[in-house]
């Protein structure tokens, strides 16, 4: 048989389980700072106007026009607009089968204008409660789909990262791919065969608390964004943060937060 005519090779399962989130934030002005966490999944951004200057896992992006930045699992991000008004699409997924570009690859500067396009269209139909349930979900669906073929493939980009915190960041890079076992200081020494005060010192350079209060932070953080984005009990959400018990999840969660996880959950 020739290549010509081969049979088409069957296509896997869409990589996408749901989609949580579609938002367009700003304008925000120059000089606005900002620190926040990303939510559970994949998180992507197109920035629509402005140029920011932010921090994602110890490495410093600049973003502008056009730029398409990539999240995952609930990352700390610090920032400051350079330049106003600071506008962007926001897209929220759960896809834990695709895995996300590493963190040298993580910023797309020249997106298309067919993935501009697709981006609005994906906000609009989100926002478009007219169509029936079924239409509207196999439309959001596509639009991001679409989203993510068009993406170029990712490259290595010159991105700095403090070489005094770049120890703790590998850490924890690490630790988020299993916060659903204990995580001490013993088992970084393990990981990394360096000394507990290093950690704790690289640590403190990369986030200014120690090593269980990081974890605990990035822990009850993720639990949040369960909480609020998901329907998953809270029996499965303390599981996942790495809590045996439940009522000891509600207590770290209630001390942390001041409210319930329960009372926390948008009805």
């Amino acid at each position: 048989m020739s290549p010509a005519q081969r049979a088409p090779q069957p296509v896997g399962g869409s990589p996408i389980q749901s989609v949580l989130l579609v938002r367009r934030f700003g304008p925000h002005p120059r000089g606005f700072t900002f620190t926040a966490t990303s939510l559970p999944g994949h998180l992507i951004h197109l920035v629509l106007s402005g140029r920011v200057r932010q921090q994602c896992n110890g490495r410093e992006y600049e973003t502008r026009p056009g730029c398409v930045f990539w999240y995952h699992e609930d990352e700390w991000v610090t920032g400051e607009v350079l330049q106003g008004p600071w506008e962007f699409y926001s897209v929220n997924f759960i896809a834990p089968c695709l895995p996300p570009p590493g963190f040298e690859s993580r910023l797309f500067p020249n997106a298309s204008r067919e993935v501009r396009q697709r981006f609005a269209r994906l906000h609009n139909v989100w926002h478009d409660h007219a169509l029936p349930a079924a239409v509207r979900e196999f439309r959001v669906h596509a639009a991001l789909l679409e989203i993510l073929a068009l993406l170029p493939r990712p490259t290595e980009q010159n991105v700095s990262v403090d070489p005094r915190a770049r120890l703790w960041w590998d850490i924890e890079t690490r630790a988020r791919q299993q916060l659903h076992e204990p995580i001490d200081l013993p088992t970084m020494q393990q990981w990394t065969g360096r000394s507990p005060a290093t950690i704790a010192r690289a640590c403190r350079h990369a986030v200014g608390v120690s090593p269980a209060q990081r974890l605990k932070h990035v822990r009850l953080s993720l639990a949040r964004g369960l909480v609020r984005n998901s329907t998953l009990a809270m029996k499965e959400i303390a599981a996942r943060v790495g809590y045996a018990r439940v009522h000891e999840f509600s207590r770290a969660y209630r001390q942390h937060y001041r409210v319930a996880p329960t009372a926390d959950r948008p009805r």
